[in-house]
C-alpha cells in the first residue's frame, strides 16, 4: 500500500462513514430478526444453540452477526444482500461498505500497539496484521493492552477492517489456550489459513512434497486396502512421511542431524505424525482406496474395489452390492466426484453403460453427459476453489501445539 501523505477530505469520509456504520448495523440486525426472517432464524438458531438459551451474550451476539452477514436463505442471498436490496435511500458509500461486510474473518488476535483510533493485530489463525476500528467508539478499543489476546470477528473498512459482533478477550491465565486453539484452528480450518498468499504458495509446495512420499510408500497415487488395517497403513504412511523430511534436513549442507533451527522455515521443521480417527464406516469396509489425488489430495473410498470391479465389466451393475456403491458415490455430498472421473477415464464407453443402466437411460455415453451428470449431483466440489491439503503452521503455532511442560526452576 503507498504511504504518502494522508488526504485530509478521504479520511474524513472514512470517519463519516465509520460514523453511520453502528446505526446501519443496529437496522441490519433488526431487519435480520424481522418477521420475513422468522423461520430461517429459529432454525439457525436452533441449529446453533438447540434447545438452550446462549451461554453467554457474547455468543447470542455474535449468533447474531453471522446470521446478518453470512447466513444465506432459501434464495440464496444472504441478509444483508437483502437488506441493501430493500434500502433505495442509502448512498452509494453506504451500500459498498455493507456488501464488504459479507467478508468476514474470524480469528484469535493478539494486539501490538494502538495507531489513533485503532488497534494493530495479529491475527494468530492466518498470521496477517490487521488494523482494526470500532463503530462503538475508540474506548473500546483502548481498553486493549498490547499482548491481549481475543476471539474476534472483523469485517473490511476502507483500507482497514472493523470490528463486527462482540469481542471474547482472554484472561492473562487464559492466553496460552487461547493461542494454542488458533494453532489448532490453523492446523484444522485451511481456508481461515489462506487469506495469506505465502501460505498458499507453501501449501502447494508442502502438499506435493507429501503426495510425493505417499507414492513412495503406497507405489502409486491410489491404494485399496481392508478397512481393519487401513489404520495401521496410514501411520506407517505418516512415520515415513516424517521420516523422510528429517532425512532431508539432516542433509541439508551445514546442519548437523541432531539441530533444531527456531528460525527455520516452516517447511523444514520434522512434522508430527498427526492421529488416526478412522470412522466405523469405513473400519467395517471390505476394501477402502486410498487416493491422494494431485489437485484434490488426500481421500478415504469405502469399497471402491466394487466401484473399480463394476467400471471393468459394466454387466455387473445389475447386481444390488454394485448399483448401491456406484448410485451412492454419485449422490454422496462427502465423496469428490474425482473419484468418479478417474474410475470414467480409464474407459469412457465402460462408464457410459455404468451410467444408462443406472440411470435408465440407454443414450447416455460419458464423453457427452459425464460432466453434466457430475454437476448435477457434485455441483458443491465442482464450484469451490481447490486447496491444497497439507497446513503449513509457523514455528509461533507449533510452539503452540507442543504439549505444556511447566519446569520450576531452583533458587
Amino acid at each position: 500500500m503507498h504511504q504518502g501523505i494522508p488526504d485530509p477530505s478521504a479520511t474524513a469520509a472514512e470517519d463519516d462513514l465509520l460514523h453511520r456504520s453502528g446505526p446501519l448495523k443496529a437496522a441490519l440486525v433488526a431487519f435480520g430478526k424481522s418477521p420475513r426472517f422468522a423461520s430461517e432464524f429459529r432454525s439457525a438458531f436452533a441449529d446453533r444453540f438447540g434447545t438452550a438459551e446462549p451461554g453467554n451474550q457474547v455468543d447470542y451476539i455474535n449468533f447474531l452477526d453471522r446470521f446478518v452477514l453470512e447466513h444465506r436463505t432459501r434464495d440464496g442471498r444472504t441478509v444483508v444482500e437483502q437488506f441493501v436490496a430493500s434500502r433505495p435511500d442509502l448512498t452509494e458509500a453506504e451500500r459498498a461498505m455493507l456488501r464488504c461486510w459479507e467478508t468476514v474473518v474470524e480469528g484469535i488476535f493478539e494486539v501490538e500497539r494502538h495507531d489513533g483510533d485503532a488497534a494493530v493485530m495479529v491475527n494468530l489463525v492466518d498470521e496477517l496484521t490487521y488494523r482494526v476500528r470500532s463503530n462503538a467508539g475508540p474506548q473500546l478499543l483502548e481498553r486493549l493492552v498490547p499482548e491481549a489476546v481475543l476471539w474476534a470477528r472483523v469485517v473490511p473498512f476502507g483500507d482497514g477492517w472493523l470490528l463486527s459482533g462482540a469481542l471474547n478477550a482472554a484472561p492473562f491465565e487464559a492466553r496460552r489456550e487461547m493461542c494454542r486453539a488458533a494453532a489448532e484452528m490453523a492446523n484444522t480450518c485451511a481456508a481461515a489459513v489462506f487469506r495469506n498468499p505465502d501460505k498458499i504458495a507453501l501449501r502447494w509446495e508442502l502438499h506435493h512434497r507429501l503426495r510425493g512420499h505417499f507414492i513412495e510408500f503406497f507405489g502409486a497415487d491410489l491404494a485399496i486396502v481392508t478397512g481393519h488395517e487401513l489404520a495401521d497403513r496410514m501411520a506407517g504412511f505418516w512415520n515415513h512421511h516424517a521420516t523422510r523430511i528429517s532425512a532431508a534436513r539432516s542433509q541439508a549442507p551445514g546442519k548437523a542431524a541432531s539441530s533444531v533451527d527456531p528460525d527455520a522455515p516452516d517447511e523444514e521443521q520434522p512434522p508430527p505424525v498427526p492421529p488416526m480417527s478412522i470412522s466405523p464406516d469405513l473400519e467395517q469396509a471390505e476394501t477402502v482406496g486410498i487416493m491422494f489425488d494431485e489437485v484434490e489430495g488426500l481421500w478415504f473410498l469405502p469399497e471402491y474395489q466394487l466401484m473399480q470391479e463394476v467400471f471393468a465389466d459394466p454387466a455387473r451393475i445389475t447386481g444390488r452390492r454394485y448399483r448401491e456403491a456406484v448410485s451412492g458415490y454419485l449422490r454422496s455430498q462427502s465423496l469428490p466426484p474425482i473419484a468418479l472421473r478417474r474410475l470414467a477415464e480409464q474407459d469412457p464407453d465402460r462408464a457410459g453403460r455404468v451410467f444408462a443402466r443406472l440411470l435408465g437411460k440407454p443414450r447416455f455415453t460419458w464423453q457427452r453427459d459425464g460432466e453434466a451428470l457430475l454437476r448435477r449431483y457434485k455441483s458443491d466440489f465442482l464450484d469451490r476453489t481447490p486447496l491444497p491439503g497439507v497446513t503449513p503452521l509457523s514455528n509461533r503455532q507449533r510452539a503452540f501445539l507442543r504439549p505444556r511442560r511447566d519446569v520450576e526452576g531452583s533458587g
